[in-house]
């Protein structure tokens, strides 16, 4: 721990972050990963917007320095990987926390921090208020290095990544079948779309959501997370014939209980063979 950045003097803040990364830099330079965590860096730049206004600088949004974004990428620029003249790999990774007054995105620290990062976690209340957790928001998250990723990721499943962007799409398209419903409500959308809405809800429920209370669903190996991912690919693939929207939701709330069931079972128990057994004969069906 180099500091604490809510809780130190704002005149503090600002070396407690660069002496952090450096410290970083000097062991990637030994050959070793090392992983920061930065938080908040909203309150660095409160900091530095503190240190402005006693420097009486001309302030840009927010009152924020003119020049903070370029102060929020310089330090996240200098995360990465390097290889050494000994053939030793080192890198450091930043992960950045951004705490948004009221949850308002489009502040000043959130747009300099999104334009130089390569993934970003979104929190909102909306999934926390409907209690589900995490709250990441997976319409307002995105990775760059998901290409990057998926020579590895093929070791695991070699359709992994094609999967990935298939249930982003989906995501999506639930999204938007939710809107008009919103609108016209469930009587003026079609049973298709329906159904599209309720794959979205499903997969969000059985494999986004996670019981942190449960000792099997709180942690999982990736092998069984891609495992899992596959077996809800295959349900999301397949042609749900239902008579009408009570049916169909039917479908879904039965199927959702058996992942439920399935995620809280250990890895390759008797229960775990149990619940898929039943998995596959819905697939199969």
């Amino acid at each position: 721990n180099i500091g604490c950045l809510s809780t130190m003097r704002g005149e503090a803040r600002n070396p407690t972050i660069y002496t952090a990364i450096t410290i970083g830099e000097y062991y990637r330079q030994m050959g070793l990963q090392v992983l920061l965590l930065a938080d908040s860096t909203s309150r660095w730049a409160q900091a530095l917007r503190e240190m402005s206004g006693r420097l009486e600088e001309i302030p840009g949004e927010e009152a924020f320095p003119a020049y903070l974004q370029s102060r929020i990428a310089e330090f996240y620029e200098r995360a990465g990987s390097v290889r050494l003249k000994n053939g030793k790999t080192g890198a450091v990774s930043v992960i950045g926390t951004v705490s948004p007054a009221g949850g308002n995105f489009e502040e000043p620290v959130t747009q300099g921090t999104l334009v130089v990062v390569g993934a970003f976690l979104g929190l909102t209340w909306a999934r926390s208020n409907a209690r589900r957790f995490p709250a990441i928001d997976p319409l307002i998250s995105w990775s760059k290095y998901l290409d990057q990723m998926k020579a590895k990721l093929d070791e695991i499943d070699p359709q992994w990544v094609d999967i990935i962007k298939h249930s982003q799409k989906l995501i999506f398209n639930g999204n938007e079948v939710k809107k008009r419903m919103d609108v016209v409500g469930e009587e003026g959308t079609s049973l298709a779309d329906f159904v599209i809405y309720l794959k979205a809800e499903f997969l969000d429920a059985v494999y986004l959501q996670q019981n942190a209370f449960d000792k099997v669903d709180a942690y999982n190996t990736i092998e069984r997370q891609a495992y899992v991912f596959r077996k809800v690919h295959q349900v999301l693939q397949k042609d749900i014939v239902a008579k009408n929207k009570d049916d169909a939701r039917n479908i879904f709330f039965r199927l959702a209980a058996l992942f439920k069931n399935w995620n809280a079972s250990p890895w390759q128990s008797k229960d775990f063979e149990r619940f898929e057994a039943q998995i596959n004969d819905f697939i199969k069906g």
